[in-house]
C-alpha cells in the first residue's frame, strides 16, 4: 500500500510557506488531468503555479526535469523559474536528510513552525540547515540514499516564443530551415519591411492613397497575421476578387448606384492583392537573410510536430506536466501547436478572460472557452478558480468589480467575483472632477504629495504610478508632478517622445537630414538657444522663397522652370535650412540679408554653423552624434540648472533614456543611418503605447505609462486618469474591423467563431449591404468598448492601497468631454457623489495670454535664477570664508578620492590576459585602470561563430546561456557574405583535423581557479576551455584559435602561458594529475597544431 500523499499544506509549513487557501490547495492538488485555472488580477497564480510543480515532485509524481512551463515575457518566466527552483532546493534538503516520510508527523507535532519563523524573521540558510538536522536527529531519519544527479534536474520554464524555437532549431533540417537562424526584433522586423515596401515597383502600389508608414504597417500585419492564422496567401489574395461582387449589389433607391462605405470598403479590401505579394516579399527576404520572424517560432514548430508524429511523441514523453500562463493572451497558432503537442496530457492552463488586453497582437480570448476541445477533446477538463486577491485592497476591488459586471454576459467562461484576502485593509478610492486637463493635472501631483506624506510618517516609502489610455497628455501630468518635486519617470518611447529636451533632440537629427525639416528648425531657432524672433522669422522664410526662385549663381529661373517646379510634387516654397547655409555663406552686408535684424543675422549664422558642423558629424555613430546634439544645443546646462527637473543626477534621465531605445534601434539596424532611425522613431511612437514594461516600480518615483504598459505591475498607490468619454473608453476609430485598410477578414481568422460576422454574401442589394456594414461596425464599436472595459479593469487592479480616478471636460476639444460610463458605475458602486455641474464654458477657447516673443526660457523662474545668480556674483567678489571641521573633512576625503588608487590587478582575472600580467603587470594594471575603448574585431566575432558552431556540432551544450538567450532582443542579419566564407573555410580545417572523429567530454565550459602566484595577493582565474578530450588515460584541452599563429617563440610560450592555466585548472576541479593533462592550440586559419 503506497503512502499517502503529502499535502499542500504540509509542503508549505516545511518550506515556510503560508498554508495555501483551499482554492489554491484545490488547484495545486488537481488530477493529472487537463485543467483550466481562472485567475483574478493578484490572486497569486506564479505561488500557486510553482507550488504545484513542487507539490508533483515532492510526491514523486513527476520528475524534476517532466515539468513545462510556458508564459510570455522573459520577466515572467524567470520569476516563475526561481520561485520553483528556489522551493526545490529546500525540499532536496529534506530529501538528503531523509525527512520526507515523516514530514506528517512532524507536522502533527507542530515541529514545522520552526521553519515559518525562520522565513519571517529573515533567518539565514545556515540556520535552517541546523533546524532540519536538528529534526533529523530527533526522529532518527535516514540519510536518503540515491542518484543525487536528480537533483540536478530542473524544470523547463521558458516564453513561449522561445519554446517553440527551440523545437525548429533542434529540428530545423526536418523542414528546410537554417537552425542558425536570428530572431528578429519588432525594429528589425518592421525596418526589413520599409525595405520591402521602398524596393517594390509593382504598379498597383502607386494607386494606394496612403502614407508610406500606414503602408509598411499594414504590410507587415498581413505577413504576421498570415503566418499566426495558418493563412493560404494565394486564398487570401483572391479574396478581394470574390468581395468586389459588392460594388454589382443592385440598388432598390433611385439615384444610389454604389453606397460611399461600401465603395471604401472595397478599396481598403482591394489592397489586400499589393499587400499579400509584399508579405510574400517579406518572406523571401527573411530567408535569404536567415533570419526569422516572432511568428515564424510558432509556425515553423507547428510545422515540424504536424509533418514528423515522432517529434510531438517524444516532446510528450518528455513533459509529463505542462503549466501555460497567461492563457487568455495566446494566439491561435500557439493554441494549435499546444493542442497539437499535449491534447489529452496533464496540462494546467492559467488565465483570466478580464484581462485580454492584447487582442491587437494576435492574443485570442476565445482561447479560454476552446480549451476543452484543444486539450480534453475526449473528455471533461478540470475547472478550478483562483478569485482571492492578494494585492488589492477591498475599496480597490470594489471599484474592480463595477467595471467588470456588464462583462460577465460576453465572457467566453464563467468568471467568478474577485474578493479581498482575509484582514485585507480597507484601502482608499477618490474621485476627482476637475474643470480641465491642468487643474486635473495639478489634482494628480497634490494628491501623490499627500498620500507619500502620510506614508512616510509611518516609515514607508511609496510607489506610484500615473495610468494613461494614451500618451497625449503624459506630458502635462509629468510637468505637475515636477512643480511640487515629486521625482517620477515616463516610461516607454512613446512619453519620452513628448519631453521637450528629446523633441529639441529630434527635431536637431531632423534638421541635419531632412532640408524638408522647416517646422523642426523653427523650434530651435525660437527656443532658448538662439531666441529668434517672428519678424525676422519671416524674413527667413522670404529668404527662403527667393532662393526656391533663383539658381546656384543667384540668377532668377526662367519661367517654363519654374512653373515646372510649382507643378512638381518638390517644395515651391523653399527651404527653411537652404535659407539658413545661405546666411552662413554670404557676407553680412549681402543685399538679401537686409531684412534681417543685426542681432538675428549673428544668431542666425551661429545656428547655421552649429547645423553644419553637426551635418558633417552625421556619419559618427548616432549615440555620438545625440551626444553632440545635447552639448550644442546646451540641454546639459539647462537641464542641470532648471531645479523643476530635480537633483542634476537625475535631470537627464530623459534624454539618457532616449539614448537607451536609440541603442536599441542600433543593435537592430545593420545600417545605422539617420534616415531608418527617423521613420522608425515615427513607427515606434505608436506601437511603444501597447507594449507591455518591464521597468520594475521604484520607491518613492512616480512612474507614467499607458494602461497597456502597466499589465503584470503593481504599485502602493496609482492614479487613473482622463476617465472621459472619447478617452477611456476611446472613441470608436476601428469599428469598420476588416473593412479597414491591411486588416486580415475574419474568415481567415482562427478565432473566427468569436468575432464579429459581416453578412456580405448574404446581401442581395446596396441597402442590405450598407445595412449589414452599421450592424458589423456596431458589433465592433460594442467589442471594442469591452477592450477599454478590460483596460479599465486592469488600471484599477494595479493599486494596493491607493487608487484615485480623475476626469476632467476640457483638454483643448471643442466638445467638452462626459464623464467615462466606468468612473459612473465605480462612483455608484462606492456611493461616491459625482458633480451634476455643467461643463461650462471652454476655459480654452479664446484664452488670451500676453507674451512676448521669443518666449522667456526662463519663464516663472526668471526672479528666483537671476536672484541666485546676483548671489554667486557677490560670494565671487567676497573673501573666502574659513571652513569648518565638517567641511575640512569633506575636503580632505576628497583629496584623498582623487589621489590614484595602488595599482594592483582585480581579484577576477580572464586567463586570456594572465599572459598580459606575466609580461608587464604594472602597464595592464593601468590599461584596465584606464581602458580604451577598442574596435570590435571581425576575428573576434568569426571565433565567437565558430565556437557555437563546434558546440552544436558536438551535440553537448555549454555551461553558459539559458533557453531565452538572444531570442526577443538580437536583429542582427545574417553573417556577412565574407564572414560566412571565413567560416566555411574554419569549418572545413576542423573537419580535416584529429579532432573531427572524437567525442568531447566537455565544451564550452568554464572553471574558477584561485591562485596567488600573480602577485602574492588571492585572485581568481575565469578559466573557459573550448573543448576537452580524453585520450586513453590521457585529459587534452583544446583551444581553437581563429586569429593570427605565432611569429615566434617568445610568443607561442607566452600563448602557451593561459592552457597552462587551463591545466592547473582542470587538475583542481576534476583531481586529474597534472602530468595527465596536456594542452594544444589549434590555429584553423593555418593548419597549425602548437602542443604544451
Amino acid at each position: 500500500m503506497s503512502a499517502p500523499l503529502l499535502t499542500p499544506g504540509l509542503i508549505a509549513a516545511a518550506l515556510g510557506q503560508f498554508a495555501p487557501t483551499a482554492e489554491q490547495a484545490e488547484v495545486i492538488a488537481s488530477p493529472l488531468a487537463p485543467a483550466l485555472v481562472v485567475a483574478g488580477a493578484g490572486s497569486g497564480k506564479t505561488e500557486t503555479m510553482a507550488a504545484r510543480v513542487v507539490w508533483l515532485v515532492a510526491n514523486g509524481i513527476v520528475r524534476r526535469d517532466q515539468v513545462l512551463g510556458l508564459t510570455f515575457t522573459r520577466k515572467a518566466a524567470g520569476e516563475l523559474a526561481e520561485r520553483i527552483q528556489r522551493r526545490l532546493a529546500r525540499l532536496a534538503e529534506f530529501e538528503r536528510k531523509g525527512l520526507l516520510p515523516h514530514l506528517p508527523r512532524l507536522h502533527a507535532d507542530g515541529a514545522l513552525q520552526v521553519f515559518a519563523d525562520l522565513e519571517r524573521d529573515g533567518g539565514s540558510d545556515r540556520a535552517r540547515r541546523k533546524a532540519m538536522a536538528d529534526l533529523a536527529e530527533r526522529i532518527g531519519a535516514e540519510p536518503a540514499v540515491g542518484d543525487d544527479e536528480t537533483l540536478l534536474h530542473r524544470p523547463t520554464v521558458a516564453t513561449y516564443n522561445s519554446f517553440a524555437d527551440s523545437i525548429v532549431r533542434e529540428h530545423a533540417v526536418r523542414i528546410g530551415r537554417d537552425p542558425e537562424a536570428v530572431v528578429m526584433s519588432e525594429t528589425a522586423a518592421w525596418l526589413l519591411m520599409r525595405r520591402v515596401v521602398f524596393g517594390c515597383d509593382d504598379e498597383r502600389l502607386e494607386n494606394i492613397d496612403r502614407a508610406p508608414r500606414t503602408v509598411i504597417d499594414a504590410a507587415l500585419r498581413i505577413a504576421r497575421d498570415a503566418v499566426d492564422n495558418l493563412v493560404d496567401l494565394d486564398q487570401l489574395a483572391a479574396f478581394p476578387a470574390r468581395f468586389r461582387r459588392v460594388l454589382e449589389a443592385p440598388s432598390t433607391r433611385k439615384g444610389t448606384t454604389v453606397y460611399a462605405g461600401v465603395a471604401s470598403a472595397s478599396t481598403n479590401v482591394d489592397a489586400l492583392e499589393i499587400l499579400v505579394e509584399l508579405a510574400r516579399e517579406y518572406a523571401v527576404q527573411k530567408r535569404r537573410l536567415g533570419v526569422l520572424d516572432f511568428s515564424d517560432q510558432v509556425a515553423g514548430a507547428l510545422e515540424v510536430v504536424d509533418s514528423h508524429p515522432a517529434v510531438a511523441a517524444e516532446l510528450r514523453g518528455r513533459y509529463r506536466v505542462v503549466l501555460l500562463d497567461e492563457y487568455q493572451d495566446t494566439s491561435v497558432v500557439q493554441t494549435r501547436l499546444l493542442s497539437g503537442l499535449f491534447a489529452g496530457a496533464t496540462v494546467m492552463a492559467v488565465g483570466d478572460p478580464h484581462q485580454a488586453i492584447y487582442g491587437w497582437r494576435g492574443a485570442s480570448a476565445g482561447n479560454l472557452g476552446g480549451f476543452q476541445s484543444a486539450f480534453a477533446p475526449d473528455g471533461a477538463a478540470g475547472r478550478y478558480s483562483l478569485m482571492t486577491s492578494w494585492r488589492n485592497s477591498a475599496r480597490v476591488l470594489s471599484a474592480a468589480g463595477a467595471v467588470l459586471t456588464p462583462l460577465a454576459a460576453s465572457s467566453p467562461i464563467p468568471v467568478g467575483e474577485l474578493v479581498a484576502r482575509p484582514q485585507a485593509p480597507r484601502g482608499a478610492v477618490e474621485i476627482a472632477v476637475e474643470d480641465d486637463v491642468e487643474t486635473e493635472a495639478q489634482r494628480v501631483a497634490e494628491w501623490f504629495e499627500n498620500v507619500r506624506a502620510r506614508r512616510a510618517v509611518e516609515g514607508r516609502s511609496t510607489t506610484g504610478a500615473v495610468l494613461f489610455r494614451s500618451k497625449k497628455h503624459m506630458v502635462r501630468f509629468a510637468d505637475a508632478l515636477a512643480v511640487r518635486g515629486i521625482p517620477h519617470r515616463i516610461l516607454g518611447l512613446g512619453g519620452l517622445l513628448s519631453t521637450p529636451e528629446v523633441v529639441d533632440v529630434v527635431s536637431a537629427l531632423r534638421v541635419i537630414c531632412d532640408p524638408r525639416a522647416g517646422s523642426a528648425l523653427i523650434r530651435l531657432l525660437v527656443g532658448p538657444r538662439w531666441r529668434i524672433g517672428l519678424a525676422d522669422l519671416r524674413v527667413l522664410a522670404q529668404l527662403a522663397r527667393r532662393i526656391s526662385e533663383h539658381d546656384a549663381a543667384l540668377q532668377r529661373l526662367t519661367p517654363e522652370v519654374s512653373e515646372r517646379i510649382r507643378t512638381s510634387s518638390g517644395d515651391e516654397q523653399g527651404s527653411l535650412i537652404d535659407a539658413l547655409d545661405f546666411v552662413l555663406r554670404v557676407p553680412d552686408d549681402h543685399g538679401w540679408l537686409a531684412g534681417f535684424t543685426a542681432s538675428a543675422r549673428e544668431r542666425l549664422r551661429e545656428a547655421a554653423a552649429v547645423f553644419a558642423g553637426l551635418r558633417q558629424s552625421a556619419s559618427q555613430p548616432i549615440a555620438e552624434l545625440v551626444r553632440m546634439i545635447e552639448l550644442e544645443l546646451r540641454l546639459d546646462v539647462e537641464l542641470a540648472a532648471n531645479e523643476a527637473r530635480g537633483p542634476a543626477r537625475i535631470a537627464s534621465a530623459q534624454l539618457r533614456a532616449f539614448l537607451d531605445e536609440v541603442h536599441a534601434f542600433l543593435a537592430a539596424d545593420e545600417t545605422g543611418s539617420l534616415p531608418s532611425l527617423l521613420a522608425w522613431l515615427d513607427h515606434a511612437e505608436q506601437l511603444d503605447e501597447f507594449a507591455p514594461r518591464t521597468e520594475p516600480p521604484e520607491d518613492d518615483v512616480v512612474q507614467l505609462l499607458t494602461i497597456h504598459g502597466s499589465k503584470g505591475l503593481e504599485w502602493d498607490a496609482v492614479a487613473v486618469v482622463r476617465m472621459v468619454e472619447s478617452e477611456l473608453p476611446t472613441a470608436p476609430k476601428d469599428k469598420a474591423g476588416w473593412l479597414g485598410f491591411g486588416i486580415l477578414p475574419y474568415e481567415f481568422r482562427g478565432d473566427a467563431q468569436w468575432l464579429p460576422v459581416l453578412g456580405w454574401q448574404t446581401a442581395q442589394t446596396q441597402q442590405e449591404l450598407k445595412q449589414a456594414i452599421e450592424r458589423f461596425e456596431e458589433q465592433n464599436r460594442r467589442r471594442q468598448v469591452d477592450e477599454d472595459r478590460r483596460l479599465a479593469y486592469v488600471a484599477v487592479t494595479r493599486a494596493r492601497d491607493h487608487l484615485l480616478l480623475t476626469a476632467s471636460p476640457w483638454a483643448g476639444t471643442v466638445k467638452p468631454r462626459g464623464h467615462s460610463p466606468f468612473l459612473v458605475e465605480i462612483a455608484e458602486a462606492l456611493d461616491i457623489a459625482l458633480p451634476d455641474r455643467a461643463p461650462g464654458e471652454n476655459p480654452f477657447d479664446g484664452r488670451r495670454r500676453l507674451l512676448s516673443w521669443p518666449l522667456d526660457p526662463l519663464g516663472t523662474r526668471r526672479e528666483r535664477v537671476e536672484n541666485a545668480a546676483a548671489a554667486v556674483r557677490v560670494a565671487q567678489r567676497a573673501d573666502p570664508v574659513a571652513a569648518d571641521d565638517d567641511l575640512t573633512l569633506l575636503l580632505a576625503e576628497r583629496a584623498a578620492r582623487g589621489r590614484p588608487a595602488a595599482a594592483t590587478a582585480p581579484v577576477r582575472i580572464p586567463a586570456s590576459r594572465y599572459k598580459d600580467f606575466v609580461a608587464d603587470y604594472a602597464g595592464t594594471v593601468a590599461a584596465i585602470a584606464r581602458p580604451m575603448p577598442e574596435r570590435p574585431y571581425r576575428q573576434t566575432r568569426l571565433g565567437t561563430l565558430f565556437h557555437a558552431w563546434v558546440e552544436h556540432r558536438s551535440g553537448l551544450v555549454g555551461a553558459a546561456g539559458s533557453l531565452d538567450d538572444a531570442l526577443w532582443e538580437s536583429a542582427d542579419e545574417a553573417t556577412a557574405d565574407a564572414d560566412a566564407a571565413a567560416l566555411r573555410s574554419l569549418q572545413e580545417a576542423f573537419e580535416r583535423s584529429e579532432w573531427a572523429e572524437l567525442a568531447p567530454l566537455e565544451v564550452e565550459t568554464e572553471i574558477d581557479f584561485p591562485f596567488t602566484d600573480l602577485d602574492g595577493t588571492p585572485h581568481l582565474a575565469i578559466c573557459k576551455l573550448d573543448a576537452v578530450y580524453r585520450r586513453g588515460e590521457r585529459i587534452e584541452i583544446v583551444d581553437w584559435k581563429t586569429g593570427a599563429a605565432p611569429r615566434d617563440d617568445a610568443e607561442r610560450e607566452a600563448r602557451l602561458l593561459q592552457l597552462q592555466l587551463y591545466r592547473r585548472a582542470y587538475h583542481a576541479k576534476h583531481g586529474v594529475p597534472l602530468d595527465r593533462i596536456d594542452v594544444t592550440l589549434f590555429y584553423l586559419a593555418h593548419d597549425l597544431i602548437v602542443r604544451g
